[in-house]
């Protein structure tokens, strides 16, 4: 089903270098379907803009949905969240998504690409009126009103200006409601032609309207939970347009609920891991009440079949006349359908072992964005044709983008998941990459190691094809992705690791994998690294701080500081988050002091490179500024071998340069440590 790439010989391989890395474009991300058409967003880091892109059938040619200075995006939460939709028309399509630049919603008619009719310029209207002095709005996760086509239906997060100082805890000032907003174009110049549909908690997403109308689910959570530890599944009648007050059907009390969907008007099915997993359950409204719905887990494994929600309306499972179609994942992913009916599994897209949040489709077709230890991040269209009786479902999975001669195809490392185990008998998984270099064939000696430590820290390292890792396994380092403890896809359990212990179980983790590489002679444990953002950085900066086990390292946008990485020094998703990373300030004093890199600034005795975005707002500048100049007081100046800021870049690189400029920091830095591999 899948084609693979034609073989390249090392005579017409390219060397990867930082730039050949900032200048391939993003994955794709929030795949869809329009009728026989599969649409996706995908940055471009030559413009620092989103685009869409839709092509007629899979393996047809692949074509720009809107013109050029047409960005699409939010910032809903921080993260953003699912930025359009399509309405599909046999001739024309209706189109509805969030622009970039301004955040308001806009409309436009695109045609159809099976219908035979010239292609005109799309021209999209707004929706949405622009925002008034003080008022950031922004709109995500948009989805069919009631029947009639007259409105479209999404979260509106509102957040206004802080009087006098803009640093002030942004959670007060920051309102979510699901409103219906008219497609006639009324309410882009009367703010009040926007309804107001429900409310219920600080955060909400994944709003999802019953087949008939009637009812309105959503997900919920409240400040300090995490959507992860607790959230809500909320259903609520409709009446005149407005729901009634909802009632929680699942979820609360320790239990995440991160996606629901409707199989008919009184069936749910819900991911929900009272568990201890995300499991698929189903949720019965009794004569259609939600205050006598019942809710059964109707699939019960021990492995992860969901997704922590970091972005608004995000997916990892669909209902189909086919049955359910979900991934599952224990380190490496797998996509399977479950038959309501006979509750037997079908197992789908065997040859991919990643499939990324933010998949959609409808009662007949799914599209999901696939990748594979060989192959990148590609769109994948499932067609799935309805049971006959008791035969099997007729089951179509193909890939949207024919695969294409890669210039770097021998210098690939080929990723290997391994286990280490640690302390209360806990197996830390991680991706080992090991070294590619061509001039080292015959070389002995164990290879430098690079230490890849990814975000979140509520996430996961995916054991795919990294061009980014890929920089480094060709110039002869071996790199390991950790997923150390607080990671998703091992359960509650795993994640649970981290609570109250950040700073001490992912860098103990960290090391772990080091030492591991290095007993294995898989690693030279004299030139080992580390590298990390955003909590990955917290996680580098800790391990140089606290051990001695890493000759440098490279930390991008970090958080330094956790006293100070809350409230107003944050954005308002996470200003809550460090209450379960690290505890409750002024009670858990002592324990912010014990892991703060910041505070063990003058522990950090080796080479380290800092890279950071000046608009950034959820790590601000300062964490990485007060760090770097903490550092330098304690040892003087030179121990930070390059510190660069970039201007109109924010959490995590959009531009080209930047990317590129980060990397050959990176580069450098090793090789001033470390010398050719």
């Amino acid at each position: 089903m899948t084609a693979r790439s034609s073989p390249v010989t090392p005579e017409t391989t390219q060397v990867i270098t930082p730039d050949a890395v900032a200048a391939r474009p993003g994955a794709p991300v929030w795949p869809t379907v329009a009728g026989a058409e599969t649409w996706w967003c995908a940055s471009d880091p030559t413009t620092a803009s989103v685009g869409l892109w839709r092509c007629a059938a899979p393996g047809a040619p692949v074509r720009g949905v809107l013109g050029p200075g047409w960005s699409v995006g939010n910032s809903s939460i921080g993260y953003g969240g699912r930025p359009f939709l399509v309405l599909p028309g046999a001739e024309q399509h209706r189109l509805v998504f969030t622009r970039a630049s301004d955040q308001r919603l806009y409309a436009a008619v695109v045609t159809a690409l099976a219908a035979g009719l010239p292609e005109t310029e799309v021209a999209p209207l707004p929706l949405t009126p622009a925002d008034p002095d003080g008022v950031r709005t922004a709109y995500a996760d948009p989805i069919p009103g009631p029947e009639g086509g007259d409105e479209v239906w999404c979260i509106r997060e509102t957040t206004r200006a802080a009087p006098g100082d803009e640093t002030a805890d942004p959670a007060p000032r920051t309102t979510r409601d699901i409103v219906a907003v008219p497609l006639s174009g009324a309410a882009a110049e009367d703010p009040d032609a926007i309804r107001v549909v429900a409310r219920s908690h600080h955060f909400l997403s994944g709003i999802r309207l019953s087949p008939d109308g009637a009812r309105l689910a959503w997900i919920g959570w409240d400040h300090p939970a995490m959507p992860w530890d607790t959230s809500e599944l909320m259903v609520a009648r409709i009446e005149d347009g407005v729901a009634a007050p909802p009632v929680r059907v699942l979820g609360g009390d320790g239990v995440s609920v991160p996606q629901a969907e409707w199989a008919d008007a009184h069936t749910l099915y819900a991911m929900g891991d009272p568990d201890g997993w995300w499991n698929l359950h189903r949720v019965d409204l009794t004569d259609g009440h939600p205050a006598k719905a019942d809710a059964v887990c109707v699939l019960r494994t021990d492995v992860e079949c969901s997704h922590a929600i970091w972005r608004v309306g995000a997916t990892s499972f669909a209902v189909t006349d086919a049955g359910v179609l979900f991934r599952r994942s224990a380190g490496d992913q797998s996509l399977a359908l479950w038959d309501p009916a006979t509750g037997g599994l079908t197992e789908l897209a065997g040859e991919w072992t990643d499939f990324a949040v933010g998949w959609s489709g409808d009662s007949s077709a799914v599209a999901v964005v696939a990748a594979s230890p060989t192959e990148s991040a590609t769109p994948l269209r499932l067609d799935l044709a309805a049971r006959q009786d008791r035969g099997a479902p007729g089951i179509t999975v193909t890939r949207c983008v024919p695969a294409s001669p890669d210039p770097f195809e021998d210098r690939h490392s080929i990723p290997q998941r391994r286990t280490v185990a640690v302390e209360g008998g806990w197996e830390v998984p991680y991706v080992y990459y090991p070294p590619t270099r061509p001039q080292l064939q015959g070389r002995t000696g164990p290879p430098p190691l690079l230490i890849d430590v990814h975000g979140g820290p509520t996430s996961r390292t995916g054991g795919t094809r990294s061009l980014e890792l890929s920089l480094f396994t060709s110039r002869g380092f071996a790199v390991a992705s950790v997923d150390y403890g607080g990671s998703i896809g091992y359960g509650r359990a795993y994640r649970d690791r981290l609570r109250h212990t950040w700073g001490t179980v992912d860098v103990a983790d960290s090391v772990a994998v080091a030492r591991a590489l290095a007993d294995a002679g898989l690693a030279d444990p004299d030139r080992t690294a580390i590298r990390g953002g955003s909590a990955g950085g917290w996680t580098a900066l800790a391990a140089l701080a606290h051990t001695d086990v890493f000759c440098c390292g490279s930390v991008y946008y970090p958080i330094s500081d956790p006293a100070t990485w809350s409230h107003g020094e944050t954005h308002d998703f996470e200003s809550r988050y460090i209450e379960s990373l690290v505890g409750v300030l002024p009670d858990d004093a002592d324990r912010y002091a014990a892991v703060s890199p910041l505070a063990h600034a003058a522990g950090i005795t080796v080479p380290f490179v800092m890279l950071q975005g000046l608009d950034d707002t959820i790590c601000h500048p300062d964490q990485a500024r007060r760090l770097v100049a903490a550092v330098e007081q304690a040892h003087g100046p030179g121990l930070c071998f390059r510190h660069l800021e970039f201007p109109g870049e924010g959490h995590g690189f959009r531009r080209a340069a930047t990317t590129a400029a980060a990397l050959q920091a990176e580069l450098d830095l090793y090789a001033h440590v470390m010398g050719e591999p």
